[in-house]
């Protein structure tokens, strides 16, 4: 018997029948094959049709227009760094030294601190990270 036609007990029906009764009434008769979710499904169609419209225009802006920072060839990926405001540009060097004017290849400079803040999220980044280590 189902819970639409079961006959009512005395008082309110519980929580648990009400909730039963609406997951019944939504369930449709015929079972229909479970879609897959796309979460960026909309997404995706407007930046095809950008792709679409812009055509050639678009490439130029998909190119990384920074050259890639050059780091000194005496640092090793995820050494501690150093990260100071020198007023007008932040500079990076490694943990226990300090930026002297008179060997500026020892040190990075960045005028943006979102460009400052990427170089340092990408220097601790894990290079291959295997899944089943979490």
């Amino acid at each position: 018997m189902s819970t639409l036609h079961a006959p009512r007990k005395r008082g309110r029906p519980s929580n648990a029948e009400l909730a039963a009764r609406r997951l019944e009434a939504m369930t449709p008769s015929v079972p229909e094959a479970p879609k897959s979710f796309n979460p960026l499904g909309p997404f995706k169609t407007h930046l095809d049709r950008a792709v679409e419209a812009l055509g050639p225009e678009l490439e130029p802006l998909l190119q990384p227009t920074e050259p890639p920072i050059a780091v000194p060839p005496s640092w090793t990926k995820g050494q501690l760094l150093n990260v100071r405001n020198a007023g007008e540009h932040y500079v990076i060097t490694l943990l226990g030294e300090e930026f002297d004017p008179r060997y500026p290849e020892r040190a990075l400079k960045f005028t943006n601190s979102a460009l400052c803040q990427n170089f340092v999220s990408n220097w601790y980044a894990r290079e291959n990270h295997d899944p089943r280590a979490r």
